[in-house]
């Protein structure tokens, strides 16, 4: 029984026809789509976020040694693939320990057995026909990825930018993930190349955001320098904003440069939620007030001329308890004068509201999104039942076949899985 089982893994996990390349299709004025890169046809990513918990409960470990279950991970694409999904968003990058992506504390670069089992992944993902976002979270620790990030800071990391903020504003995180990404890349190209026909897109963060409690956020005079090599006042709103919109340009750069570098064609993204789940503008300034610490990048930011990230994607939940979509949150008449495709890379209504008020919400969302000019979508959770104070899963009562079955109004799509 031992050795049928072997063999099946090993049957599951041999060689696979790459899929279609997909690239993405900017014409500025319009709203940015995507498309099959070997015949031009237009094609929708739709599918759900999937993840597995560290014990059920902690931060995501879905290829983690010890985690990763190869059938159930099979049975889930399987699942997806029946309801018309073609994508499919998870954490590549999650806890970091010795079973973790990046190994034990002392190691010198990735876990290899990780590595396998995410290789592993993407090869089943591909035998069901569903495209992959792997986020990149956060920013990679061991031996070899810190002295990345020392050598990184020796050339002027500013002590004024502190905590969760220097991932996004300090050369030595930037210099670090920036080698890790580009291994990470590496990896799956020489195990392989085929697979990156798989990535839809690599997403620089789950959900980017710095706090406006930490440095330099949290000053209210002098100046800064931040990793871009400019400075900035923090007395003056404009510059505070423009300290932030040119940072996260510059992080969003320096990272998709290094994935590019390994993949001429790779697509690279960045997940985000928009300013008004908390109630502010887009354009704030991130002077701190009494509400939520985090201050997510403005969508024309990403989206715009100097960036090089390929399409944006956004986070869309009932902020304030509505399900309404605010244009101008979301930076859409500048997102479409950019011809930048964005998807909703997140969508999910919280157990506080019932299955049927869910599944109202859930389907308003997704019109309004696609009315402006979301390029496809992909809901929050596939599978998250246990965990306190989450939103529905689409396991629960239907919710996956129904959120593919929506209609999405003018946008023109019709089929969950339209590629034409």
């Amino acid at each position: 029984m031992v050795g049928a089982l072997v063999l099946l893994v090993c049957v599951a996990s041999g060689p696979v026809e790459p899929l279609p390349r997909i690239a993405v299709r900017r014409t500025a004025g319009e709203p940015g789509a995507f498309y099959v890169r070997a015949t031009g046809a237009r094609f929708v990513p739709r599918g759900f976020n999937h993840t597995v918990l560290e014990d059920g409960h902690g931060w995501h470990a879905t290829f983690n040694e010890g985690t990763y279950d190869a059938e159930a991970m099979d049975a889930a694409l399987a699942e997806m693939a029946s309801l018309g999904a073609n994508a499919i968003r998870v954490w590549a990058w999650g806890v970091q320990k010795e079973g973790g992506f990046t190994g034990a504390p002392d190691a010198r670069g990735l876990n290899a057995a990780y590595m396998a089992n995410f290789v592993d992944f993407l090869r089943r993902a591909t035998r069901h026909g569903i495209y992959v976002i792997p986020i990149l979270d956060e920013v990679p620790h061991n031996a070899h990825y810190d002295d990345v990030a020392v050598r990184g800071s020796a050339s002027g990391d500013n002590a004024q930018v502190t905590g969760y903020n220097r991932q996004y504003l300090a050369r030595g995180p930037i210099a670090a993930k920036r080698a890790a990404a580009a291994d990470f890349v590496r990896y799956v190209k020489k195990a392989d190349a085929g697979l990156l026909h798989t990535i839809l897109g690599w997403a620089l963060a789950n959900e980017a955001f710095v706090n406006h409690t930490e440095g330099p956020f949290c000053l209210t005079k002098g100046t800064v320098t931040t990793a871009n090599g400019r400075t900035y006042d923090m007395a003056d709103k404009d510059q505070r904003q423009a300290c932030y919109d040119d940072g996260i340009e510059y992080w969003a750069n320096e990272l998709a440069s290094a994935i590019k570098a390994v993949d001429l064609q790779a697509l690279v993204t960045a997940g985000m939620w928009t300013a008004d789940a908390h109630g502010r503008e887009p354009y704030n300034g991130l002077i701190p007030d009494d509400r939520d610490a985090r201050r997510p990048p403005r969508p024309s930011v990403l989206a715009g001329a100097g960036c090089e990230l390929d399409f944006l994607d956004v986070h869309i939940y009932p902020w304030g308890g509505t399900s309404k979509v605010r244009r101008d949150a979301h930076e859409r008449d500048a997102v479409i004068t950019s011809g930048t495709p964005a998807i909703v890379g997140e969508y999910g209504v919280f157990k506080r509201n019932t299955i049927e008020e869910a599944r109202t919400m859930l389907g308003e969302m997704l019109e309004q999104a696609y009315a402006m000019g979301y390029a496809g979508d992909l809901h929050w959770i596939w599978d998250l039942r246990h965990v306190e104070g989450q939103t529905w899963s689409a396991v629960e009562q239907g919710l996956g076949e129904y959120v593919m079955e929506v209609p999405l109004g003018t946008s023109g799509v019709s089929q969950p899985n339209s590629s034409g």
